[in-house]
């Protein structure tokens, strides 16, 4: 994009596209603090989320997945009571839980 379509020069669209969710996760840093988090969006290089605790932006965290499991990622911004982070190695979002596409809706049968 460019400064003629409304954006600064230094503009950098977003890598992947992301993926409205709502879910509960736990964030953790090494042993020094676990937090529970309300997941907003999720792309398969990052994650917004709502956080009521202060996380020092360029930490480095493991969000729980449901589906994948811990994911190792760096926070990139805070404000307020909402933070983004930067997965350091991009996730899957067919195996992710709050992404994934229900087996019935996919066209399969699921028998109990």
């Amino acid at each position: 994009m460019s400064p003629d379509e409304g954006h600064p020069a230094d503009f950098k669209p977003r890598r992947a596209p992301r993926r409205c969710v709502e879910g509960s996760a736990e964030l953790s840093h090494a042993c020094r603090y676990k937090v529970e988090v309300k997941v907003h969006d999720v792309s398969t290089a990052g994650f917004m989320a709502e956080c009521t605790d202060r996380i020092r932006i360029g930490s480095h965290v493991s969000l729980d997945v449901p589906g994948i499991g811990p994911v190792r990622a760096q926070v990139r911004w805070q404000l307020g009571g909402r933070m983004g982070g930067m997965f350091l190695d991009p996730i899957s979002l067919s195996r992710c839980e709050w992404t994934a596409e229900p087996a019935e809706a996919a066209g399969e049968t699921v028998e109990a």
